[in-house]
């Protein structure tokens, strides 16, 4: 019967009592520690009527603060709504009112939003401070009792059309999804792990922080602040990054002298998108081995990995973890499925998928209708089943009939010279249905419009070439650092 994430992490608190659990801003915690003060949070939390089910938003920037009401969140049996801290009052209404949230934890700005809001939230009991999770008063802890199927963590989607779907984790698919994670990426209690990543994202919460505490790994908790970061990676053994952190990483002159000082970096991962293919060669060169790519999403977890051993075939996202499938259907027949090489929707099932999507119903019984979840991605793969993503369906650009894959033609722009990045939009066209838009960033200031399309003129077909090119200073995204295509879009709107 498969086991609770729950009772998996005390298992390995208990079993690694005196090692160093946690470190922020000086302050480190060893297992024996952070059990004896997380099961003190909980006993709180029980005290104030949290029961089993019951949803904890955590709303704060002090990352220590969130990890320790996290936990207890956990072991007092109640489901994480993890937000970020500088969301509007308007936006904090909704996730509070949709989730029927009975504590929440915030500090600074936020904990006077929430304090403001509390009237229109009927279901919101208490507004805690988040500095108390560091210092929790004495209580006896009850085990809540929690099993495999209790729901652990709610998430909101990213919200493309209108409010984001509540996404619903329980307690044996955070399980099953990190177990093969940790597998897959050999993660081992000797590991002292750099989480640089926003908490309230799957990201840094799941893949880093959860993570880590599951092996009884060290985790270090900081802000990403360049030059502190590469003098923390001296201590450490893996590091977890998005594409922006590498790229602000490979700006510092010092990076390449630093990587000398950190020889103990046995793993760089990346995810949200891969890193551009016309930077990843002299970013590998510096780090002096692979940066492992993977693909994952908030309904799914991680969903495949580039293998450690290699190969590492150039932008791929890698093959699937244990106990997790992955197709490419290009066509009406699922039986059939995509050739190697043929584009198609990617589908996943496994037990690392979502639970629900949180009073939903319809969009649940739609998203499980079938045996396989239909992720929004495509891509293809190859023979030896790696995969590699071209973009999101919402993002393919469908012109006179003829289909255009964003992130191809952005390679193609990237590798012009002068080009910093670049972001591939389709914008409504009366006569096209809709016309390609690229939106450029430059490294060198001289670069014309005339320069770019001439690069382009002999690198893509026709119906492929961008109708409209602006320049930025900077492209939009999100903290995660994923590219805003939707603010892209608005701009050219006619």
């Amino acid at each position: 019967m498969t086991r609770a994430f729950l009772d998996a992490l005390r298992t390995t608190f208990l079993a690694n009592g005196p090692r160093d659990a946690l470190v922020h801003q000086g302050r480190t915690l060893t297992y024996h520690e952070l059990d004896a003060g997380v099961s003190r949070a909980a006993a709180w939390l029980q005290g104030l009527g949290l029961a089993k089910g019951d949803r904890v938003v955590l709303c704060t920037a002090d990352k220590l603060a969130f990890m320790l009401a996290h936990l207890a969140t956990l072991h007092a049996g109640g489901v994480c709504l993890p937000l970020n801290p500088r969301f509007t009052r308007e936006e904090l209404r909704f996730f509070l009112s949709d989730s029927g949230a009975r504590v929440a934890v915030a500090g600074g700005e936020s904990r006077m939003l929430l304090e403001s809001l509390k009237p229109e939230l009927p279901d919101l009991r208490s507004i805690v401070a988040d500095a108390a999770f560091l210092d929790a008063p004495d209580g006896a802890w009850r085990d809540p009792g929690v099993s495999a199927q209790d729901p652990c963590l709610l998430v909101y989607s990213s919200g493309t059309t209108g409010w984001p779907k509540g996404i619903v984790h329980d307690h044996g698919g955070v399980l099953s999804g990190l177990a093969a994670l940790a597998d897959c990426w050999r993660m081992a209690p000797s590991d002292r792990v750099l989480n640089v990543l926003p908490l309230y994202h799957i990201h840094g919460l799941c893949f880093a922080s959860q993570l880590s505490l599951l092996t009884g790994a060290c985790l270090l908790l900081e802000e990403f602040e360049p030059r502190q970061t590469l003098q923390s990676l001296t201590s450490c053994t893996v590091f977890m990054a998005v594409p922006t952190i590498y790229y602000r990483l490979l700006e510092l002159a010092e990076f390449r002298e630093a990587r000398a000082a950190w020889p103990n970096v046995r793993l760089f991962t990346c995810g949200s998108a891969p890193i551009r293919p016309e930077v990843l060669p002299e970013l590998e060169a510096v780090l002096g081995r692979p940066v492992i790519n993977r693909y994952g999403m908030t309904e799914a977890l991680v969903i495949t990995s580039l293998p450690l051993a290699g190969p590492w075939p150039m932008g791929s996202v890698g093959l699937p973890l244990a106990g997790i499938e992955v197709r490419v259907q290009a066509g009406a027949a699922p039986a059939e499925g995509a050739r190697a090489g043929e584009v198609g929707s990617v589908q996943v099932r496994g037990t690392n998928l979502f639970r629900e999507y949180w009073k939903q119903p319809e969009a649940t019984r739609t998203a499980f209708e079938t045996a396989w979840f239909e992720t929004g991605d495509l891509g293809f793969r190859d023979e030896a089943g790696f995969l590699t993503l071209v973009g999101r369906k919402n993002d393919l650009i469908i012109t006179s009939g003829y289909n255009v894959y964003p992130q191809v033609v952005e390679r193609v722009l990237n590798s012009c010279p002068g080009v910093r990045e670049s972001a591939v939009v389709g914008v409504p066209d009366p006569l096209k249905g809709e016309r390609v838009a690229a939106f450029v960033v430059r490294a060198d200031a001289t670069l014309t419009e005339h320069d770019l399309r001439a690069h382009l003129r002999e690198r893509l077909i026709d119906y492929q070439r961008p109708k409209d090119v602006v320049f930025l200073e900077a492209l939009p995204r999100n903290s995660m650092g994923k590219v805003l295509r939707r603010e892209l879009r608005e701009r050219l709107k006619t």
